[in-house]
């Protein structure tokens, strides 16, 4: 008897592995499994290197809410399993742990509290940790590209659609944030993937996937709202203009769809954003009046600082409308925008014979970019506040090697099969020397990829100093100048500007990475007392402080350019942040002096 219940189990494991292997092997299990490496995979390699970036002026915003969220999480625990299942969600509690002076939507914040409270043990640190959830939805989104592309662009060209997007410089930099950027770049493309199968193949488990999706993105950032324009035109122009009568009586129920998943992200919105429970309409109106009327951030572009202002700040001549398309043109690695841009052109050209992923993906760019041609939207901080765009155009050049592999596949296999055993296998080899450049200047530009231009301009080098695109911004690199400091005699005086720096260099004092005998000086007045100065290559904030403080300006302006800094943090030959001593500051100001006279 035991012989044949052993046997009966044995054979029981047997069809679970046969079944488990069947599954794996077969298309979709293969699929499933280069998913979940690209996600994990890009995962692990950003929280990896998540400490070597510094902390950027946004993060300790986020980062404090992020604490707070976590705090209601274990509050919301401990109430439960003491049986006060209502406790957590009293308005004065609420306030408490979910007060929205930041104006945005809750996930990053969360996924962040989430990422501290699993990871933390794992990783050892809890800025790494608090940081995890961002990389996660990284990972995500290149995950999603390659799924939903797999079948439109062929598996060729969804990998590389995977990989181009993962190997934008300023894209895989930001993945390492808690900020709301990414977040939003990494939901709007899963929403807008999942919300296209709903409106393609419409059932209602796709319908409640998109709206969990769409739902996501909504309460990541106000960008995610553009989801649902972008699907509306799409449904529209699918097939082509002018639309005919019978036609018109068609788009009925893809709009529904799109209607039915936007009261569904709304929900979903108000479900997760506990702050909006108090005064719903209030609140949800002061979102947006916060957003609308945004107050005025300044941007270096094309040699000059933009808005450009009154005294009062009223905009006198707005950051010009082509911001966001030359800032397109100047980050995207070269041999990606070439294919996304062939890509696009082939999209509108050939509209009825292409892919639906094709053709959403070009409305989505120009959808995600519009507001911010407008001269009343903000522009600035390189491409952040539009960078939900860019992923598209990661799929459109994936779009356009999926043709160009087919083309080789059929080439190899009628003409060539007696130099290649394997067709792939040129096929892979293309992809790869497509790719490399990207790939190489992602992780060797790391940790200064906010500083990233491509070829076209001639590097950060030629952006910086022949086209007067601004170098860097967020004060992520002052991490990098540390150890010189660290290195310093005890009460070394340092001036840091902007002023402003003086909390993040507490930050790392009282993390321990900064010493905490060097005394830190945020005021220009102090000048003359200080041992070093040290800033970032910012030439907003360089431009700003000459217009307060023309002498402070231009001596920043002179050291950056023709000074040698004691000590620098350099990408290609470019002072990303520099540390100068009062020797070489003495000699500036005279020869400033001279000049004037």
């Amino acid at each position: 008897m035991a012989t044949k219940v052993t046997t009966g189990k044995e054979m029981q494991r047997r069809k679970i592995g046969e079944w488990l292997r069947s599954r794996l092997l077969s298309a979709s299990g293969v699929d499933a499994l280069i998913a979940l490496a690209l996600w994990f995979g890009f995962f692990a390699l950003v929280v990896w290197r998540a400490e070597e970036i510094g902390v950027g002026y946004d993060e300790p915003i986020y980062g404090g809410y992020a604490f707070k969220y976590l705090a209601w999480l274990q509050y919301l625990w401990a109430s439960w399993s003491s049986g006060r299942f209502l406790d957590p969600f009293r308005p004065e509690i609420i306030d408490l742990y979910w007060h929205a002076k930041d104006m945005h939507p809750p996930i990053p914040k969360l996924i962040a509290a989430l990422g501290v409270w699993f990871m933390t043990p794992i990783l050892g640190s809890d800025f790494a940790a608090m940081r995890s959830g961002t990389a996660f939805l990284f990972g995500a989104m290149l995950a999603a590209i390659y799924w939903f592309g797999r079948e439109q662009l062929t598996r060729a060209g969804a990998l590389f659609s995977a990989f181009a997007v993962a190997f934008m410089p300023r894209l895989f930099t930001d993945a390492h944030f808690l900020t709301m950027d990414m977040p939003v770049t990494a939901t709007t493309v899963i929403g807008t993937s999942l919300l296209l199968r709903a409106i393609e193949q419409p059932n209602w488990k796709r319908i409640v996937a998109a709206i969990i999706g769409v739902g996501m993105a909504f309460a990541s950032k106000a960008n995610g709202f553009l989801i649902i324009p972008a699907a509306t035109v799409y449904v529209f122009i699918r097939n082509g203009l002018p639309l005919k009568g019978n036609e018109l009586k068609s788009l009925l129920k893809p709009f529904g769809i799109i209607a039915l998943v936007a009261l569904g992200a709304i929900a979903f919105l108000f479900a997760t954003w506990l702050w909006l429970w108090v005064e719903p309409i209030h609140r949800f109106r002061e979102y947006f009046t916060f957003h609308a009327k945004h107050f005025v951030v300044h941007t270096f572009y094309l040699g000059r600082l933009y808005p450009i202002t009154d005294a009062k700040e009223n905009i006198l001549v707005p950051t010009p409308w082509h911001y966001p398309f030359v800032m397109t043109l100047v980050t995207v690695p070269t041999i990606t925008l070439l294919l996304a841009l062939t890509g696009m052109g082939l999209t509108i050209f050939r509209w009825r014979e292409v892919p639906p992923l094709a053709k959403i993906s070009v409305i989505s760019y120009f959808v995600q970019v519009a507001p911010f041609l407008l001269a009343s939207t903000p522009k600035y901080n390189g491409v952040r506040l539009f960078e939900p765009a860019f992923p598209f155009l990661g799929i459109l050049a994936g779009f356009v090697f999926g043709l160009v592999a087919q083309k080789v596949l059929k080439f190899v296999r009628e003409r060539a099969t007696h130099l290649v055993s394997e067709p792939r296998l040129v096929v892979g080899a293309l992809g790869v020397l497509l790719l490399a450049p990207a790939a190489h200047a992602t992780l060797t530009i790391h940790p200064f990829g906010l500083s990233y231009y491509n070829a076209l301009v001639g590097g950060v080098r030629g952006a910086a100093f022949r086209w007067g695109f601004e170098v860097t911004y967020w004060g992520v690199n002052l991490l990098s100048v540390i150890p010189f400091l660290n290195r310093l005699p005890e009460g070394t005086k340092v001036l840091v500007y902007p002023g402003a720096w003086c909390a993040y260099t507490d930050f790392y004092k009282n993390a321990g990475i900064l010493r905490r005998d060097i005394e830190i000086m945020g005021d220009p007045k102090d000048l003359p007392k200080a041992d070093f100065i040290a800033f970032q290559a910012s030439q907003t904030e360089l431009a700003l402080a000459e217009l307060a403080d023309p002498e402070l300006g231009k001596l920043l302006w002179s050291l950056w350019r023709e000074a040698e800094p004691a000590y620098a943090a350099t990408y290609d030959g470019v002072v990303i942040v520099g540390v100068y001593d009062k020797e070489t500051i003495r000699k500036f100001l005279a020869r400033l002096e001279h000049y004037a006279n």
